[in-house]
């Protein structure tokens, strides 16, 4: 094999190995438009979008944790992850990462939408409607009490891109959006709602939303102006967030 066949190949190799990378994040169908979008040494620059942020959170899973076999935790826990990453790659959202027992997803980044809004909030929806109580019935076969889950939901400017090192890469969000997000999710035990949305991702919603209501106006950890959060309805009682 030539130097040049050799360098193609090893390109090829690399190409397919990135490729794997983001197809674990994002849906199939943006991979290769993301690639095409990325540089030389297959990196994805920071570039700024509006976009929608979506937190979610599993409840009391520390606790769970203390008083479950290590080996039971972490498959209760890979078997919560998968429905609520199946939840966000199904419906166009990135996934940026793992925290814990949650996880960070972005809509409209890094390939722009104009739904991004309907986008985050169907997965919402189906978290908490669908996704929630399959996995419920599963841990109740298997021993297990009911778990209850959190989701904040914020929409705005961030920065997104890859950040790493050549041997290990890693897509991100970063910005006030996210932090809203973040702090928005936490609230939702507070005010004893499983989801809440903030009014930035209201407003851009494009399609008619008749299960959203008002829940309070709050300050946010961070912001100086009073964000109102909208929750959905009728919360269903078995998925409630604890008070």
């Amino acid at each position: 094999m030539t130097g040049n066949s050799c360098k193609r190949r090893l390109q090829q190799l690399e190409r397919a190995r990135v490729r794997d990378v983001f197809a674990r994040f994002m849906p199939e169908p943006l991979v290769d438009e993301v690639l095409s979008r990325t540089d030389g040494r297959l990196w994805l620059g920071g570039v700024r979008v509006v976009g929608t942020v979506l937190f979610a959170d599993l409840r009391s899973f520390t606790s769970f944790s203390e008083r479950t076999p290590p080996d039971r935790t972490l498959d209760v826990l890979n078997r919560y992850l998968g429905q609520m990453s199946d939840a966000v790659l199904d419906n166009g959202g990135t996934l940026v990462s793992y925290l814990g027992d949650g996880l960070l997803a972005v809509f409209g980044a890094p390939i722009e939408c104009d739904d991004h809004a309907d986008r985050a909030l169907a997965t919402a929806r189906e978290m908490l409607r669908e996704r929630l109580p399959c996995f419920n019935a599963w841990a109740a076969a298997e021993g297990y009490d009911a778990f209850r889950m959190g989701i904040g939901v914020a929409s705005g400017a961030l920065m997104s891109g890859n950040v790493g090192s050549e041997r290990r890469l890693d897509y991100t969000a970063i910005g006030d959006t996210v932090n809203t997000a973040s702090r928005i999710e936490s609230l939702t035990k507070e005010l004893g709602r499983p989801v809440l949305l903030a009014e930035s991702t209201r407003a851009l919603l494009g399609q008619a939303a008749d299960d959203l209501e008002f829940v309070a106006e709050v300050t946010v950890r961070g912001r100086v102006e009073a964000t109102r959060l909208w929750g959905l309805s009728p919360a269903p009682a078995a998925v409630e967030a604890a008070a």
